[in-house]
């Protein structure tokens, strides 16, 4: 026995109920809560039918020169066509997009722009184009 009354050999549950329910309660609490990644809904897959692309140079500051790429395009499957736009000053993604033409590619439809994943793996996020402003080749 110890002074306070309390024996050294009691069990820890006895000596700090509140404690350990606290601790318990936010254990508990923070494995409920998961953290909610964006799942992608695959709406489809096509081929990258018909692009057009477009390199023009824009004075973004007094001295500053940037270029800008624009690629529309165009991924047909046999029920459906989606139709989508970049406007980029990333070369790559702008190359990478076009170097893909006629490969399969797979769509994700969120809001008002598509996901474009590549055959490479690489992801490519565009606005969604009207079906009557669709690059046709």
């Amino acid at each position: 026995m110890t002074e306070d009354g309390v024996s050294v050999t009691q069990p820890l549950v006895r000596r700090y109920p509140i404690l350990l329910l606290l601790l318990f309660l936010c254990l508990v609490g923070t494995s409920s809560v998961s953290p909610q990644t964006p799942t992608e809904d695959i709406s489809g897959a096509g081929t990258l039918a018909d692009l057009h692309s477009d390199r023009r140079v824009v004075q973004s500051g007094r001295w500053l020169l940037v270029r800008e790429y624009t690629v529309d395009f165009a991924v047909r499957d046999s029920q459906q066509t989606w139709c989508g736009e970049i406007i980029t000053i990333d070369a790559t993604e702008a190359h990478d997009l076009i170097e893909s033409r006629g490969q399969a590619v797979q769509i994700a439809e969120r809001g008002k722009d598509i996901y474009v994943t590549l055959k490479d793996g690489r992801k490519i996020r565009a606005h969604r184009l009207n079906p009557e402003k669709c690059p046709r080749g």
